[in-house]
């Protein structure tokens, strides 16, 4: 029989018979792997705000016109999130990143030859966009039902890469677009990256978890309050959430920071949610995830309310980029564990990515809007408006876990 309710009690997370005999040894591989992959898409990805002036140099415009190409990469991100878990839930992972590789190398050799803005919006968004979506969600899936008792300490190694990615691969970009170019960058991560997930690709492997595994139709899930309500504060949080990692380096150089100081607010945003995962993670079995998920919106909208007063000034920068990243790390900690809770480890991938798209959706709505609103007003008008949504997100966000399903 299908279940009728969504908790706990009617959807066992990984009891399945054979879990106690899975090959942990080879968990931890996959963990690794995961780990890696992350830190090279999400890296390159979340290096946008340093690409984002050279860009509209370039093609002589202003940010206006560029910031919504990292929307775009965004919501393509999502969109294939929920496709590659569910691809994955079903056939497993390798195929999957396999996919991810491929899209990930042609995007950016593709844009690292681009002479018109448009050639990036047709090659960059979607396919390094979509090669993110490919390895982020089917891969805490998969670790998930790789673990049992050491499942979140493991989803937050796998987290720990997008981290350590957000931390350095700014900073090397910097480098890079001052010693070559910004195009010169996209080729040798082009180079790099498809030879580092490549090798991802051959420890990848999903686990056997038994005949009693619970799969549950995506229209089944999303039907529930719990998701529903839940979805609806993770679109409201996308502007809010990305908006630093689009414009944190364009604004902090307009208030008079060196480009180098300003290139590396990404990276503490990186730093601040490596330390932060690893504590979430860590003691993340000893605390209710809903608690933590909560936690890590507030952190969230005092990092953006500490953004819009920081004016000229680094330490403020500086402080609202910790922030983001602490609250950025309790947050996704938490929103594995809490999906896999109501929806069950062996559609977690899936549920994952459809959940995300959420973020994408806000993501669109987000950087997209306010680099225009930057342009007509100022950068105060436009983070005051993600203050506002990210505030009504952690408000919603105290709701689904009263409902009954």
């Amino acid at each position: 029989m299908k279940p009728t309710s969504f908790d706990r009690s009617s959807v066992e997370v990984g009891l399945s018979p054979s879990q106690d005999q899975l090959d942990q040894r080879k968990g931890w591989y996959v963990t690794g792997a995961a780990a890696i992959a992350n830190f090279v898409t999400f890296g390159i990805l979340f290096s946008f705000g340093v690409f984002l002036t050279p860009i509209a140099d370039t093609f002589g415009t202003s940010s206006g016109p560029v910031a919504p190409l990292f929307s775009a990469a965004i919501c393509f991100y999502y969109l294939f999130g929920v496709i590659g878990g569910r691809i994955s839930d079903r056939v497993g992972l390798r195929p999957v990143v396999a996919a991810g590789t491929i899209m990930l190398t042609t995007g950016l050799f593709i844009s690292s030859q681009a002479t018109s803005l448009w050639h990036l919006y047709v090659f960059f968004a979607p396919l390094v966009g979509g090669a993110v979506g490919c390895c982020y969600p089917p891969m805490i899936g998969t670790v998930g039902l790789w673990f049992k008792k050491e499942r979140t300490f493991a989803i937050s190694l796998v987290l720990t890469g997008v981290g350590v990615g957000t931390l350095f691969v700014p900073v090397i970009s910097r480098l890079l677009i001052d010693r070559w170019d910004w195009q010169v960058a996209l080729g040798t991560y082009a180079v790099i990256g498809g030879i580092i997930l490549t090798c991802c690709v051959f420890v990848c492997s999903t686990p056997s978890t038994g005949a009693q595994s619970v799969q549950l139709p995506l229209r089944q899930i999303i039907s529930s309050p719990k998701f529903r309500l839940l979805y609806a504060a993770v679109v409201l949080l996308g502007p809010g959430f990305y908006a630093p990692l689009a414009f944190y380096n364009d604004h902090a150089t307009k208030a008079g920071i060196s480009s180098h100081y300003a290139a590396l607010l990404v990276g503490l945003i990186g730093g601040s949610k490596v330390v932060a995962q690893l504590f979430a993670g860590s003691f993340g079995n000893r605390f209710n995830g809903m608690r933590q998920y909560q936690l890590g919106q507030v952190l969230i909208v005092f990092g953006l309310t500490t953004w819009l007063v920081a004016g000229s000034s680094y330490a403020l920068f500086a402080l609202s980029a910790l922030l983001h990243g602490a609250g950025w790390a309790i947050f996704v900690t938490a929103t594995p564990t809490i999906l896999a809770q109501w929806f069950g480890v062996e559609n977690l991938a899936g549920t994952l990515g459809m959940f995300y798209t959420g973020l994408g959706i806000g993501a669109l709505a987000g950087p997209a809007v306010l680099g225009f609103v930057i342009d007509a007003v100022n950068y105060e008008a436009a983070i005051s408006v993600v203050i506002v949504t990210s505030a009504i997100a952690a408000l919603i966000s105290l709701f689904p876990e009263r409902t009954n399903n």
